[in-house]
């Protein structure tokens, strides 16, 4: 990773050049596009907005150029310049202009409600859109035998109703995803230590705590008594909350002297028991924010 980072540092055209393939193959995979964007956003870090903007116009013709061999249309490289670049560039200014990544995280949410309030004006209801785009999934499971048509339909309703929030909770992570990684490419070339230290100490405004826990308490009851878009609002902070709650993990093991291995058993289980896992993340980043877990065995340890 830091030949990477040195490699994007060298110049505006070998910076262009990194995040037009990476974006370009994320189109195959698409968490490459984690990596183009994090390629923009440590220019922005760096170098500040002038020379992020002479990387942005050259990618994005090189984009243009290249989507027009592949698939005879310049225009994805709209796609790649808004969703995959700008909205890092952005952040990335902020967290150059205050040094705080909690302030910059929290800022993540503005885009977070940006993604859903786009589906609501594209799809006017996002979840008989996504109902119609996901029903042949649910006809191969049925012709496969995973489950009959009750089943079938069960599922289809609840996955449909939950789209507009998942797909706004990956972009928000996706986007922050990305410029966790800028900052700690940044570290590894010019201050080794800095972005682990930074992100270990992230704590989020009590405001987002409150939203997380109403976001909770939502989740508690039918759906059909509150209206679809606070849950998709909902979903969004509780994505917030997942990263405070994997901070608090960091920074708990940085505090505890041959922690390590417990790091390592917390990502398994993430992989794992993926849904109860994420569901103790976001608690343990709710409770931390008036708790402040971190502290505590900071004072403990020192008494």
């Amino acid at each position: 990773m830091k030949a990477v980072a040195s490699f994007v540092m060298r110049g505006p055209a070998r910076s262009a050049m990194v995040a037009t393939v990476l974006a370009v193959l994320s189109i195959i995979i698409p968490f490459i596009g984690v990596f183009s964007s994090a390629s923009v956003a440590l220019v922005t870090l760096r170098l500040g907005g002038l020379a992020t903007a002479k990387v942005l116009l050259l990618a994005t013709f090189a984009c243009a150029l290249l989507m027009t061999l592949i698939f005879g249309n310049p225009l994805a490289a709209l796609g790649f310049l808004l969703v995959l670049w700008i909205p890092v560039v952005l952040l990335g200014l902020l967290l150059r202009n205050t040094r705080s990544l909690a302030l910059t995280t929290q800022a993540g949410l503005i885009f977070g409600l940006l993604a859903i309030l786009v589906q609501y004006i594209s799809m006017g209801d996002p979840a008989t859109f996504w109902r119609e785009y996901l029903e042949p999934m649910s006809q191969r499971f049925i012709e496969a035998g995973l489950f009959d048509q009750a089943q079938s339909v069960e599922v289809l309703d609840q996955l449909s109703s939950m789209m507009c929030g998942l797909v706004s909770v990956g972009f928000l992570l996706q986007m922050l995803l990305s410029l966790y990684v800028a900052r700690w490419w940044q570290a590894i070339l010019y201050n080794p230590g800095g972005f682990a230290e930074e992100y270990q100490q992230m704590r989020l405004h009590r405001f987002v705590g409150v939203a997380g826990a109403a976001a909770l308490l939502l989740g508690l009851l039918p759906e059909q008594s509150y209206p679809a878009i606070l849950g998709c609002l909902g979903a969004v902070v509780l994505g917030l909350l997942f990263l405070q709650g994997m901070a608090v993990i960091h920074g708990l093991v940085k505090l505890i002297k041959s922690a390590q291995l417990w790091l390592v058993v917390t990502y398994l289980m993430l992989i794992v028991f993926l849904p109860q896992m994420v569901l103790v993340m976001i608690s343990i980043g709710l409770l931390d924010i008036w708790i402040d877990f971190r502290a505590r065995f900071k004072t403990q340890n020192s008494g």
